[in-house]
């Protein structure tokens, strides 16, 4: 279990870092369009074709 820690750690810093990238962008560019989001997640999941 002890070799997951530093793993976990790196993950929890991951995350931290691109939640300030993302607030950083959001105080730039304003947030996102959420119909946007919605038709990038479902390309992403295969639930529709790209364009």
């Amino acid at each position: 279990m002890t070799a997951s820690r530093p793993a976990t750690r790196q993950r929890q810093l991951e995350r931290e870092h691109l939640r300030e990238l993302i607030q950083e962008s959001e105080a730039v560019n304003g947030p996102p369009d959420p119909a946007a989001v919605a038709a990038k997640r479902a390309v992403l999941r295969g639930e529709t074709a790209a364009r």
